[in-house]
């Protein structure tokens, strides 16, 4: 993988002097191998990169403990959460962590066969930034290679969902462990590159930020990634809309996160995203 997906956190903020806003997407893969070794490694780079917006998958919460309550007090941010199914009664979902006031979020379960007894949401969020409304918006699609008829159907979906929305303020944000590699037909479908019912079309963040280099989230790299025997591949995303007339939502920057183990543990079997978006 290029070296320059690993960029120095402290380099982060060397970016233009105009308002930016920082986005990550992360799937934090449950309560999983090493779990509570992870959790740590996990609060640790979410501290270092302090993100404004936060959009995670594979997030846990049972009847006493919820992983993104405990990340939005990290920070004193609000926080929302969206459950897709359990696992021996802890439920897994998706949460939008955020550092700007939540004005309404709603969890809604997108196409999902039966057979497959688990349910898949989007969760959505409207949040107050500088007094314009920022509609972002999580998901986690379906993840076996064979599925990918049932991601175009949850994409499609999404989309049509996405374009019901209306917003002048600023660009939507979608975020999310898309599990389809840019090239797969479900992402072409979201960035144009395939046609779609709505004709609703987001940019890709890493794509117009990173062109030269291929950004795998999934990666042999990661010791837990490696296990699956899979080839390393892009699947987890921040699209965004087309920006406003004054470049609001226009990506600036965008670095992979969490690739640093500690001990030969990482903090999740994903690289997560962060995205610096124009305010």
């Amino acid at each position: 993988m290029p070296s320059k997906s690993f960029p120095d956190l402290d380099a982060h903020e060397e970016l233009s002097n105009k308002k930016q806003i920082k986005v990550l997407s992360w799937n934090l893969w449950w309560k999983f191998e090493n779990y509570l070794d992870r959790q740590d490694l996990i609060f640790d780079e979410l501290k270092k990169l302090n993100p404004d917006l936060l959009c995670l998958q594979e997030v846990w919460e049972d009847s006493d403990h919820s992983q993104a309550k405990v990340i939005a007090e990290l920070f004193g941010y609000e926080y929302a959460y969206s459950k897709s199914f359990e696992i021996d009664g802890v439920s897994f979902g998706n949460a939008i962590v955020s550092k700007f006031p939540i004005l309404k979020f709603s969890s809604n379960l997108i196409p999902t066969p039966s057979e497959f007894n688990e349910n898949r949401t989007l969760l959505h969020a409207e949040v107050n930034y500088d007094n314009a409304k920022i509609d972002i918006l999580c998901t986690h699609l379906n993840y076996k290679h064979e599925q990918s008829d049932v991601r175009q159907n949850q994409v499609a979906y999404i989309l049509e969902y996405i374009s019901k929305l209306k917003n002048s303020e600023f660009p939507f944000i979608l975020c999310g462990d898309f599990n389809a590699d840019p090239l797969s037909d479900e992402i072409m479908q979201i960035t144009g590159l395939k046609s779609s019912k709505t004709r609703t079309v987001l940019r890709d963040a890493w794509q117009i930020t990173n062109r030269d280099d291929p950004g795998y989230t999934w990666s042999n790299i990661n010791n837990y990634a490696k296990k699956t025997l899979e080839v390393d591949r892009r699947i987890d995303y921040i699209f965004v809309g087309k920006p406003t007339k004054k470049g609001s939502g226009h990506p600036i920057k965008s670095l992979l996160v969490g690739t640093s183990p500690n001990d030969n543990i990482y903090p999740s079997d994903h690289f997560g995203i962060m995205s610096y978006l124009e305010g």
